[in-house]
């Protein structure tokens, strides 16, 4: 017998395919990766036709290593579920439809600030009826994904964030939910410990990075290629965000961040695979409301001397008068950079940290209106009342607060960042070459 198929279309490499057909029309393809790890495609049929499927690859779907032999099967108006082999044992999986549970927001705020590449999400919704949580089923249980959006009229959706519930709690009889949620960094990384995997040997360390985000079960990511043959090995105790920190602060302006649709990414903050950051304009008064000015001569200075032992070189800068106030004549800034630093690229330092201090100092604090493609490292312009406009620094802290109370962004603005420049305190840190290693080796 001979089975004649109406449509035929490749659509990728990959072990043991199994299809589902969801409720949502939408095709789900589950595959094992050569290394023995679970993916995902999926796929909307535009009118029901399927001539011309057009797939996003949805990445890593399974914290699971080593999976074999997988069978799954549909589970009408709900999932999947299924059984494969992974690490010597049988695995029973179910893969679950999301749950839209817009329509049970009262209130909530999503927050992130520098200093910190870890995002936080606090929401309060209804559960009436117990549709979240009742006595045998909890739709929002710890570890549940919660994915953000916010469209505004027929707008598509901007996604604001995809975060993992650490906590949920139900007061009765009000039927009210709080529930406290991080962004994958938050989550699988920083929870997370290496414990017996504490080498990663391959031949690069883009390779070797990219095992260590496998191992944290992180499913959307990317790594930059350095091009450096550095095997790693780590202490079993130390959690795997510290890890990675400890090895990327050794690259000069490499960071690890997360976008808001929850890619993780390793590599120069000028990756364009990072959200770059962006200009926005306020009007006071309209757009947004100044609510807090604070002044702090912490990090302003009169004088700047950066030294260099091998090669011997000293540049000594006596600084112009700062912005908003005069600082004591011997207030003098002390910077010791690595050996092998050329004399041009110390005045290169001292020039772009004399920028920096000339306007350092000044914070200022905001309500306004709700701006949810926001991000940390964000230029802020003003516009006064008489029309005068100013670039007034970079954004150092957003708030966004969104349900029935209202949608507005908090924001902190620091005088001394600029679109595309490292902080005044970031610069300092770099230009000394301090580094803290602890808990990681790195080999040739």
């Amino acid at each position: 017998m001979r089975l004649t198929f109406e449509y035929t279309q490749t659509i990728g490499q990959g072990l043991s395919p199994q299809v589902v057909h969801m409720m949502d029309n939408g095709l789900k393809v589950i595959y094992i990766s050569d290394d023995g790890l679970v993916k995902g495609l999926e796929a909307f049929p535009n009118l029901g036709l399927y001539d011309n499927l057009t797939y996003k690859d949805k990445g890593r779907i399974s914290a699971d290593f080593g999976v074999s032999k997988p069978s799954l099967k549909k589970v009408a108006h709900y999932g999947a579920y299924g059984f494969w082999s992974a690490e010597e044992m049988h695995k029973f999986v179910m893969y679950m439809l999301p749950t839209d549970v817009s329509h049970t927001l009262l209130n909530g705020n999503l927050s992130c600030s520098k200093g910190s590449v870890i995002s936080q999400l606090s929401v309060s919704l209804q559960n009436a009826g117990g549709e979240l949580i009742g006595s045998r089923r909890c739709v929002i249980a710890p570890n549940t994904i919660l994915e953000f959006y916010f469209s505004l009229g027929s707008s598509g959706e901007l996604s604001m964030g995809r975060f993992y519930i650490d906590r949920t709690s139900v007061g009765y009889p009000e039927q009210s939910i709080s529930v406290t949620a991080r962004n994958a960094i938050g989550k699988l990384l920083k929870e997370q410990t290496f414990d017996d995997n504490t080498a990663f040997t391959a031949s690069t360390l883009k390779d070797n990075l990219t095992a260590v985000l496998t191992l944290a079960g992180v499913e959307n990511f990317f790594v930059a290629d350095q091009q450096k043959p550095w095997k790693l090995t780590f202490e079993p105790q130390v959690a795997i965000l510290d890890g990675i920190q400890n090895v990327i602060q050794l690259l000069p302006g490499w960071q690890i961040s997360e976008n808001t649709d929850g890619t993780v990414g390793i590599g120069p903050v000028t990756d364009g695979r990072f959200e770059q950051p962006s200009t926005y304009i306020f009007e006071r008064d309209k757009s947004c409301w100044s609510y807090d000015i604070e002044y702090d001569d912490e990090q302003t200075v009169s004088k700047l001397c950066i030294t260099c032992k091998e090669p011997a070189n000293t540049v000594f800068r006596q600084l112009p008068p700062h912005k908003w106030w005069v600082s004591p004549p011997n207030k003098t800034m002390y910077i010791t950079v690595p050996d092998g630093t050329s004399l041009a690229d110390m005045n290169a330092y001292a020039d772009e940290l004399t920028e920096s201090v000339a306007v350092s100092g000044r914070i200022e604090s905001f309500v306004g209106i709700f701006t949810p493609h926001m991000l940390i490292g964000d230029v802020v312009e003003l516009v006064e009342p008489d029309g005068k406009r100013s670039m007034i620094g970079t954004v150092t802290s957003v708030k966004h607060n969104l349900g029935r109370s209202g949608f507005y962004t908090e924001f902190s603005v620091d005088s001394g960042g600029r679109k595309g420049k490292p902080f005044l305190k970031d610069l300092m840190g770099q230009i000394s070459g301090s580094r803290k290693t602890d808990g990681v080796v790195i080999s040739l």
